[in-house]
């Protein structure tokens, strides 16, 4: 993980340097001239757009703010109304506040928003984007049936589903009439649908996904990114607990895994290497059937049953 923007400064100087925001954070809110806050993110895909709601509040209790971004993901701020810059911090910096690193145990947005002491906001992630309009090298399947996007990556072995399952399900809604499309990074692909696997950014993705009618995915940034895009997910889930990421949004289905070891990161006293089981199994989700996934698809379309 990259320093971050305070670590380049000393310990007495970055002292200093709070103290001195402090002062010109109040001054500039007593004679009304224009604040700078800078919102540190600089994280994984999703813990940023989880972050999203936490801009939205800033800005109704501090309008006469100006919101500066560092973030990995520009993309995600391009037509934020609220954002004035991303990836440099302003000259002058009035207020800082970091949102990278997080409890395993807490709601993510919960957490943020104490950081910020700010209640907790009733929306929800959303990207901003002025044009979902796909690029011309991105072709998604023909036909007249629902799209359906597959996500099998995902940053641990241990949360990814087995391929041979996708392939499975591919058989089952493809036999529904979906028409089907993998995204996710170069080497994430699978045999069957359209293959859009490391032919995306952050925004092609998005868009790509607001065009699908629901996504199927593991644990991942493009899970949150869908949601994001106002396309719903199913998410199946086995090391990780899916109330601490993502709560009141009827969009999002969590098939959860019935092992022993089920949402032991966000639970467990003690955890060992991120990502490792702490019970050995290779993966987490083999518990999840596909026919399990298949029916939650299906209804959430609308079209039928597994059966």
């Amino acid at each position: 993980m990259t320093a971050t923007y305070e670590e380049q400064f000393g310990p007495v100087q970055r002292r200093m340097r709070r103290i001195t925001r402090w002062l010109r954070w109040h001054r500039k809110g007593w004679l009304g001239q224009e604040r700078h806050l800078l919102v540190e993110l600089n994280w994984r895909l999703g813990d940023e757009i989880m972050a999203l709601p936490v801009l939205d509040a800033l800005h109704q209790k501090y309008p006469d703010a100006s919101i500066n971004v560092l973030t990995n993901y520009p993309d995600l701020f391009l037509d934020h109304p609220h954002v004035r810059a991303v990836t440099a911090p302003p000259a002058a910096v009035d207020r800082y506040v970091l949102l990278r690193g997080a409890s395993r145990r807490m709601y993510r947005l919960a957490e943020y928003c104490a950081r910020v002491r700010i209640s907790l906001p009733s929306m929800r992630p959303v990207l901003r984007c002025s044009d979902w309009d796909l690029p011309p090298h991105l072709r998604v399947p023909e036909g007249d049936g629902p799209i359906v996007a597959f996500a099998p990556g995902a940053s641990w072995k241990s949360k990814r589903w087995l391929s041979e399952r996708w392939e499975a399900l591919a058989d089952i809604l493809s036999g529904h009439g979906c028409r089907l499309l993998v995204l996710g990074q170069a080497g994430e692909g699978l045999s069957c649908g359209t293959d859009l696997t490391g032919q995306t950014n952050v925004l092609e993705a998005a868009c790509v996904l607001h065009g699908a009618d629901l996504l199927v995915c593991c644990d991942s940034g493009l899970m949150h990114l869908s949601l994001a895009s106002g396309t719903p997910v199913v998410a199946l889930f086995g090391p990780t607990d899916p109330e601490i990421l993502i709560r009141g949004d009827d969009r999002f289905i969590a098939l959860c895994s019935t092992k022993s070891c089920r949402s032991y990161w966000n639970h467990a006293e003690t955890v060992g290497e991120p990502g490792v089981c702490p019970d050995g199994h290779e993966c987490c989700l083999d518990t999840i059937a596909v026919e399990q996934v298949a029916d939650a698809v299906l209804a959430r379309l609308g079209v039928g049953d597994a059966r």
